[in-house]
């Protein structure tokens, strides 16, 4: 019988795995990437305007270099006279959303302020709220648009642009139907009126019968912005007509607004009439 020889061979080298946070996406501030360009706050971007002006807001974000912008259709519901100074007289409005980066706001601000002016029909009402977090790098990348340090060509940086922080956007979510109660009692409450969105709810069967709630799907959202100091009051009063526990099932909840412009009472003199001369597009 042959006898078995054991061969002493060198073990392989272990091949040392990377952590797993050098593989994910970095945290935002996070020092490599801060190495290699300037990091960039990213603003939410909302604008209110009238149907058929949604494209031009697009357009003066690509402008700006915005990486992405969102275009949906809704209605409006200001207060008598309010919808008239801001010119919105037309019920029918287009909601614009986009990310865009801190540094491009104070033109796009100023881009902004001359299409509201050009005539009664181009008004229209934007404000921006600082975005906390965004998941994923190459997401991040894209939607600041990472370059090189440097300011782009026509950027104003921030601490020359001056911020109108006065205000909270107020999102109500209630069932199909109730949103004309929740809008009257924002009113009631000081708002001067909001913009209505239609969406579809999705609720989750096992908390729904926890709390022994049944989620309508048909779903309206309404924006309503208003003063910080009437803020609190704004939400109690929609939840007094149409809370969770109501036939409307409403959720309402506040974020704050980084600056706006467009708002009458907050510009100024030069934002009460349209520029003489000009017809809108």
């Amino acid at each position: 019988m042959k006898s078995l020889r054991i061969l002493n061979k060198p073990a392989k080298p272990v091949r040392e795995r990377k952590p797993l946070e050098s593989v994910s996406a970095p945290r935002t501030g996070d020092g490599a990437l801060r190495a290699q360009s300037r990091y960039r706050n990213l603003y939410f971007f909302v604008a209110i305007v009238n149907d058929g002006q949604g494209r031009a807001i697009a357009k003066i974000l690509n402008k700006r270099q915005a990486a992405a912008s969102f275009l949906t259709h809704a209605s409006g519901t200001g207060a008598n006279g309010f919808s008239h100074v801001l010119g919105f007289d037309e019920s029918h409005k287009q909601v614009v959303f986009a990310l865009i980066q801190e540094r491009q706001w104070g033109g796009l601000k100023n881009d902004l302020r001359e299409r509201f002016s050009v005539s009664d029909f181009s008004r229209g009402i934007a404000f921006v709220s600082h975005v906390d977090s965004l998941i994923g790098l190459s997401a991040y990348k894209m939607m600041a648009n990472v370059r090189p340090l440097g300011l782009d060509k026509g950027d104003i940086p921030m601490e020359e642009t001056k911020k109108n922080d006065d205000y909270e956007m107020v999102v109500a979510i209630v069932n199909d139907g109730y949103v004309d109660l929740a809008m009257d009692a924002a009113k009631k409450a000081g708002a001067r009126g909001g913009t209505v969105l239609t969406a579809r709810g999705t609720g989750n069967e096992e908390i729904e019968k926890f709390f022994g709630l049944v989620i309508t799907p048909e779903k309206q959202i309404a924006i309503i912005l208003v003063p910080k100091a009437i803020k609190d009051a704004v939400l109690r009063a929609i939840y007094r007509e149409c809370g969770i526990n109501s036939k409307g099932q409403g959720i309402a909840f506040s974020m704050p607004v980084s600056d706006v412009v467009g708002l009458v009472s907050a510009e100024g003199p030069e934002e009460k009439g349209p520029v003489a001369g000009k017809a809108g597009n």
